[in-house]
């Protein structure tokens, strides 16, 4: 479930806890976590300072001196930080302890599309394949990487190639507030109607990132890094509210399957 604003809210907390710190420890308690480097790479980080912790699309990118790690969060990732001690969650697959008594814990349940990369300082690895991100993506090359497609605008949006950091969540409420159809095709959209999902986009991260992200009622709610809770759920128009009258028009909420996910739209609102 993490999105563009869940890993940054993530990525803010450690960096401002962590930025300085040294490793002190390693350790990987599920090998096939580790997607990208050896074992011997990844203890590597021991000795180590941490110089910044920022975030690249969906995934937390921790830099160091001379190495990197690039943790994906996939579909149920979280990153706690937390004093030695305390029993760390259920299907922790990477620990790293830090000066200070810090540890950064890394979980996830699912496994999907998450992952650590371990890499020389500076290296791209995942991060290559993907588009710019989706909260500082100029307008013009927004439009340019979306128009003309014959994929569903739904698609384009949640496909990280094109524009990174977006998925099921905030694609839905985006759509909503400039008023296209999840299935509408990209090359029947016109440039203003573009531009307007742009600017919609733009303005929805914004405000997820300053509410923390969203945390939801289901089986892997996520959690800041400190354990706090997102609260841009309660704004949600569109997301998680099928069969649910809109909140603009009172029309019933439909979905659609675009991509092998589900979208939840309004057919009155939204063309």
């Amino acid at each position: 479930m993490p999105e563009l604003p869940e890993a940054e809210t993530i990525a803010r907390a450690l960096h401002s806890a962590l930025a300085g710190r040294t490793v002190r420890a390693v350790s990987l308690r599920r090998r096939d976590f580790l997607k990208t480097g050896s074992l011997r790479r990844l203890h590597g980080l021991v000795g180590r300072r941490l110089v910044a912790v920022s975030r690249r699309g969906k995934s937390v990118v921790f830099d160091f001196a001379g190495r990197r790690l690039v943790l994906q969060l996939g579909m149920s990732g979280r990153v706690q930080l937390a004093r030695p001690g305390r029993q760390p969650p259920p299907h922790t697959h990477l620990v790293l302890a830090l000066a200070g008594r810090w540890e950064v814990r890394c979980a996830n349940t699912r496994r999907i599309a998450a992952g650590a990369h371990v890499l020389a300082g500076g290296q791209a690895g995942p991060l290559a394949a993907l588009g710019p991100d989706a909260d500082v993506i100029g307008s013009d090359e927004f439009v340019g990487r979306l128009a003309g497609r014959t994929a569903p605008v739904k698609a384009a949006l949640m496909n990280q190639a094109i524009v990174a950091g977006v998925g099921n969540i905030y694609s839905d409420e985006a759509l909503f507030r400039a008023a296209l159809r999840p299935t509408r095709r990209l090359f029947r959209i016109s440039r203003a109607a573009l531009l307007r999902l742009h600017s919609a986009l733009r303005a929805v991260l914004a405000e997820a990132i300053a509410a923390g992200g969203s945390t939801l009622n289901d089986s892997t709610p996520y959690a800041g890094a400190l354990g706090e809770l997102g609260y841009f759920t309660l704004s949600h128009r569109v997301y998680g509210r099928y069969g649910q009258p809109c909140l603009d028009c009172g029309t019933t909420l439909r979905r659609a399957a675009i991509g092998g996910r589900t979208s939840t739209y309004c057919p009155r609102c939204q063309r």
